[in-house]
């Protein structure tokens, strides 16, 4: 596998772009007279950071870079360097999580290359290469392209059979992304806070009209008659 990366100068994280050919070489050698252009490859793409490898490949996976089953990547691209904290990405990666599973996954409108563009927008602010998130709608442009539709929905599916199975190479090292356990936990306990019970304001007492207030009367002092004192 490739060596892991190291921190950028400036204590940023350098990120990457591998590129896997599904075709293994076909298209190069046989696009043009197929298609009619040339194409180097059907590409699969791998976002590298933080000395892993993030993908989406009917879920997202994540594990040691060059350790995914479809081999060494073919191409490696330099996106630049990110100074975006590890824990930040990590909460991004749980909030986009739902919009890239197993059910969401389509080999040619919602694939690995729309996530690795997501990804590498955040973290360096840049895509990837345009020409890779072109290539399904050249291809099925093409008279040919619409013959393969068979061919691309048996790839999909093998796409989704290999993200059930972990997506790895068999090696434990790349398996499906899992929140860490800080993250989790606070997602978690967001979600299952009870709302606090509704409760009645309380009263607030009015003040007395002026106009209809009526002064204090003050309490009738006793009066004590004494008789006089009788003659001797």
């Amino acid at each position: 596998p490739p060596p892991l990366l190291t921190m950028a100068d400036g204590g940023g994280h350098q990120v990457r772009l591998h590129l896997y050919d599904l075709s293994q070489g076909m298209a190069r050698a046989m696009s043009a007279q197929l298609l009619g252009k040339q194409i180097d490859g059907v590409w699969h793409t791998g976002i590298i950071a933080f000395n892993q490898e993030f993908y989406f490949g009917g879920g997202i996976q994540c594990g040691v870079p060059g350790g995914t089953h479809f081999g060494r990547p073919l191409h490696v691209i330099e996106l630049g360097v990110t100074h975006i904290p590890r824990e930040v990405f990590d909460d991004f990666i749980m909030e986009i999580s739902p919009r890239f599973t197993m059910h969401t996954y389509n080999l040619l409108r919602h694939n690995c290359n729309n996530f690795s563009q997501e990804i590498a927008h955040f973290l360096v602010g840049e895509g990837i290469p345009q020409h890779i998130l072109d290539l399904p709608d050249e291809v099925m442009a093409t008279p040919f392209g619409q013959q393969m539709m068979p061919m691309l929905a048996m790839m999909d599916s093998q796409m989704r059979s290999a993200s059930e199975q972990g997506g790895g190479s068999g090696n434990g090292e790349f398996g499906a992304w899992t929140p860490p356990p800080a993250a989790a936990a606070a997602a978690a306990a967001h979600s299952l806070a009870p709302a606090a019970p509704w409760a009645p304001a309380p009263a607030v007492p009015s003040a007395p009209s002026a106009s209809t207030s009526t002064p204090p009367t003050a309490p009738a002092a006793t009066a004590t008659a004494t008789a006089p004192a009788a003659a001797p």
